[in-house]
């Protein structure tokens, strides 16, 4: 009877270390799906701010009236792109993450750039940092 105990036993405890084997490896699995769920996610926020503050600054630009013009506030609004882009001009490193707005502004005021810091998701420069820029200098 102990002979039959012990086999039973060992059975067993062969069986509890597969279970426990494979309910490591789903443990493993569902937090790779979990974390990957998790970035994927994370990067659409980011995408979404990131247009949302294009968005924000173009509008913001937009409502300022310019120089000389008569129709006053939200005068001559245009609609938004709808993804920002990198500063184009020569003076302007290509890595510069800059909206449209901005650089229009900077080039009105005369202000460099690559003195600016963006406040912008992941340091993006916006309108009124080229305008703080301005008023600093």
């Amino acid at each position: 009877m102990a002979k039959k105990t012990r086999k039973a036993v060992k059975k067993l405890a062969k069986t509890v270390e597969e279970l426990q084997e494979r309910n490591e490896e789903f443990y493993q699995d569902l937090t790779a799906q979990i974390t990957e769920a998790f970035e994927r996610g994370a990067e659409s926020n980011r995408v979404m701010l990131q247009r949302l503050e294009h968005r924000l600054d173009a509008l913001e630009q937009a409502r300022k009236p310019e120089a000389g013009d008569s129709e006053g506030e939200g005068a001559g609004i245009e609609s938004p792109q709808a993804e920002p882009v990198l500063a184009e001009e020569e003076d302007v490193p290509e890595d510069l993450e800059v909206t449209e707005a901005a650089q229009q502004k900077a080039e009105e005021l005369g202000v460099n750039l690559e003195n600016v810091e963006g406040t912008g998701s992941e340091g993006r420069i916006l309108v009124k940092d080229v305008e703080e820029a301005a008023r600093e200098d």
